[in-house]
């Protein structure tokens, strides 16, 4: 394994030799942990006054990374080790929590800090001191010399005053985890060019229809208010006011009160699988028959659907066939693909995946992603020229594989669990989520076993991912009626100085 440059950085580090090693627990390497903490949120918090008094002038700099890096050099190599970067960042993570939980910026931020502190069950701490080992370690060895240690607060410092292209992922999840909000990556509440595409308007009153540009030619449209109405459209593919298919997450009536019109179009339901009955879909009155929902409501062109079909390709079993309507084989393919009368307006197949999203006790749900499925040449006939690749379509070679490309995704009613769990597989693939958010407040256990029981999200549940990823565009929904328009953009500009760039807060 090559040696990590020893080239000294020209402020932070210089060429005076280390401080002999130190142990850990030394109050000296204490203090001077706990002064880069400081100088690390100030940096964060755009406060680069506060963080030069912090770190003083060159000599006291030097004198600071070098001491904290003696102090974690066990085996005195003059770079630390995985082991010993970890324990470093570790140690710089929780003095950084405790900074906050002493003195944060907003309110929601001490109240997270201080809840880690007491319970890090989430595992904040080790979060916090993998970005910032991920930061400091830029040929990705997993080890860290002094000029990398000196160069990380450099990065921070560099990270206000770049772009949002280049503002780093990493210190942005960072920021994230801790309920903060760098100032280059918010967006004043108070901006009036914001104001429409923030759907501001009086909440259950008027059910006006929003609009939010999600993409080159497509679009969201609907209405979306906890405990009132839950729709959205898209309308470029045919799944609109007037729609071809409509994906339902649950059967509660604020989800479903418009299904009688749909049903008069006979528009294709996709319904989560352990729906059993139509009466389900008409908020689950035992003694009611499905005889009796249709004439209520009308009759369904009903598909069950659950999770990881997409994934397994296995077919869509139907509760309800419509007339006239074939059944699809899926079994042999890796995607479950929308009938093509099920929508319009898209050149190539459309297809939906479907997640199991927890929501409350004896509600079955889910959630929906929504993509296109593409051709693209294989990667081994990439280089082939083109009478090369003409003479392998001759015989009849497949020389093209399926690509899924997300469009959007949608939540539905669901806890935070949903993205926990499954992240991995909706946000690097679908470039617009639509998720609820019904409740806002300070972070503690007792908010999140209230939103638990409720089966909904509250926002610092949902702020990580939307910091973790910045080209990720979040459409905040489903907001609790008793919070005004005033309320949920005063908690954002008190929590957190602003909104997300890349939030649209449906309200």
């Amino acid at each position: 394994m090559r040696e990590k440059p020893r080239t000294p950085h020209a402020e932070w580090s210089g060429a005076a030799p280390a401080p002999a090693a130190a142990t850990v627990h030394d109050e000296a390497v204490a203090a001077a942990v706990s002064q880069l903490a400081g100088v690390t949120l100030a940096l964060l918090a755009g406060d680069e006054a506060t963080a030069h008094s912090l770190a003083g002038g060159a000599e006291r700099k030097r004198v600071t990374v070098q001491r904290v890096l003696a102090a974690y050099d066990v085996c005195a190599s003059g770079t630390l080790s995985r082991e010993e970067a970890q324990a470093l960042f570790t140690s710089l993570a929780r003095s950084i929590v405790s900074e906050l939980a002493a003195s944060g910026a907003s309110e929601v931020a001490r109240a997270h800090a201080q809840r880690i502190l007491e319970d890090d069950e989430r595992g904040t701490i080790a979060r916090v001191a993998s970005k910032l080992l991920q930061l400091a370690d830029l040929d990705g060895d997993g080890r860290v010399s002094l000029t990398e240690l000196a160069g990380l607060f450099e990065a921070v410092q560099r990270a206000q005053h770049a772009s949002s292209d280049t503002f780093p992922q990493p210190l942005r999840a960072l920021a994230g985890s801790l309920q903060l909000l760098p100032p280059t990556e918010g967006t004043a509440v108070s901006e009036a060019e914001r104001a429409a595409e923030w759907h501001i308007g009086i909440p259950g009153d008027d059910h006006t229809l929003r609009r939010v540009e999600i993409g080159r030619e497509l679009s969201v449209v609907g209405l979306g208010r906890s405990a009132d109405a839950s729709a959205y459209f898209l309308p470029e593919l045919g799944l609109s006011l007037q729609p071809r298919c409509v994906l339902l997450t649950h059967g509660h009536r604020d989800h479903t009160a418009a299904l009688p019109a749909m049903a008069r179009r006979a528009a294709l339901v996709l319904a989560p699988r352990a729906i059993t009955g139509l009466a389900q879909l008409n908020f689950g009155d035992a003694a009611q028959t499905d005889e009796e929902t249709v004439a209520a409501l009308g009759d369904f062109r009903l598909e069950s659907v659950g999770d990881g079909d997409e994934a397994r390709g296995r077919p869509l079993p139907r509760r309800r066939l419509p007339r006239g309507y074939a059944a699809r084989e899926h079994a042999a393919r890796e995607q479950v693909l929308l009938p093509k009368e099920a929508y319009a307006g898209s050149p190539t197949p459309l297809g939906v995946q479907v997640f199991d999203a927890p929501h409350k006790r004896g509600i079955p749900a889910v959630a929906y992603g929504v993509y296109r499925v593409k051709r693209r040449l294989k990667q081994e006939y990439a280089a082939l020229p083109k009478h090369e690749l003409g003479a392998l379509l001759a015989k009849d070679v497949p020389i093209t594989e399926a690509r899924h490309e997300g469009l959007l995704f949608y939540s539905g009613d669901t806890t935070i669990e949903l993205l926990r769990a499954r992240h991995a597989d909706i946000l690097p693939k679908y470039p617009a989520i639509i998720h609820e958010v019904t409740f806002f407040g300070k972070p503690s256990p007792e908010l999140d076993q209230s939103v638990r029981q409720k089966g909904h999200t509250h926002y610092a549940q949902l702020h990580p991912f939307i910091c973790a990823f910045p080209e990720t565009t979040f459409i905040c929904v489903h907001w609790s009626l008793r919070y005004s328009r005033e309320d949920i953009l005063g908690f954002f500009n008190s929590s957190y100085g602003g909104v997300p760039k890349n939030v649209v807060l449906w309200v």
